[in-house]
Parts: structure tokens; C-alpha cells; sequence
């Protein structure tokens, strides 16, 4: 299993971005809101499903972890990378007053690409993540 792994301090306060994240049918914070969106249930196991043109990816949040803000997701359809069995955990925590540290990681099995090809693009979309979520939180103030 190979993994991926992007962490960076934002100046929003830690709990304003676990709720923003926490809340998993949410996707304000990607450019356009995301695409359309449909989201079937709510908690763990619930399906957030991006359409993007003709591309669906089915997102499923397995476990959110209010007290330690932790989220696992996975990908089981839709895949938008050359991987497999994506497993992806973010975490936010706090980086001094006023501030957070967002850490973006998964694990993969590559698929279409090699290892460090993968990593590289994951690694590059986690950073463009972070930073679509910093930018919607200073922005919105």
C-alpha cells in the first residue's frame, strides 16, 4: 500500500475548519461549490456523490471523529486518479492562536500510474485542497 501525504498551517481557527470539513455533504469550499452534488444518508456511511461532466465520484465518509477532529473517507467508485483502493484521513489541529495545521493523507494501491507519479498528483491536489479551503474561510471572514 503506498500513501500520500500533505500538511499545512492555515491562519483559521482549528474548529472553524473541522466544521466546515466535518460537515461532509458540504462542498462550498471547492471552486463552484464542487459541481452537483448529491448526497444519499448523513453520518458515517453516508455517499457524497460529485458529478463533474460526466464523471461521477462516489465519496463515502467512514468515520468522523468530533474529539480528535479526524474524518476517513474513501473513494469506492469514480475514482478521479490512477489508484485504488484510495483511503484518504484528514485532520485538523491546532497551530498556535488562531490558527490551524490541515493535514490531507491516504493510502492508495497505484493504478495506471507509477507510485511516484500517483503521490505527486495527490500530493498536488491535497495541496490545491488546503488551499480552496483556506481561501473560502478568509473570504468568508
Amino acid at each position: 500500500m503506498a500513501c500520500a501525504s500533505v500538511k499545512q498551517r492555515i491562519e483559521v481557527p482549528a474548529h472553524k475548519v473541522w466544521a466546515l470539513l466535518a460537515d461532509f455533504g458540504n462542498t462550498s469550499w471547492m471552486p463552484g461549490g464542487g459541481g452537483e452534488i448529491e448526497v444519499q444518508g448523513s453520518g458515517p456511511g453516508m455517499l457524497r456523490i460529485i458529478r463533474a461532466g460526466e464523471q461521477k465520484i462516489h465519496e463515502r465518509l467512514e468515520s468522523l471523529d468530533e474529539a480528535k477532529r479526524t474524518l476517513v473517507y474513501t473513494i469506492p467508485e469514480g475514482v478521479p486518479l490512477p489508484v485504488s483502493d484510495y483511503r484518504a484521513t484528514v485532520v485538523v489541529s491546532e497551530s498556535g492562536a488562531g490558527a490551524a495545521e490541515l493535514e490531507w493523507r491516504c493510502s492508495f494501491e497505484p493504478s495506471g500510474a507509477d507510485e511516484a507519479t500517483a503521490q505527486k498528483l495527490i500530493e498536488g491536489l491535497y495541496a490545491t485542497m488546503i488551499g480552496w479551503v483556506r481561501d473560502h474561510l478568509t473570504s468568508a471572514g
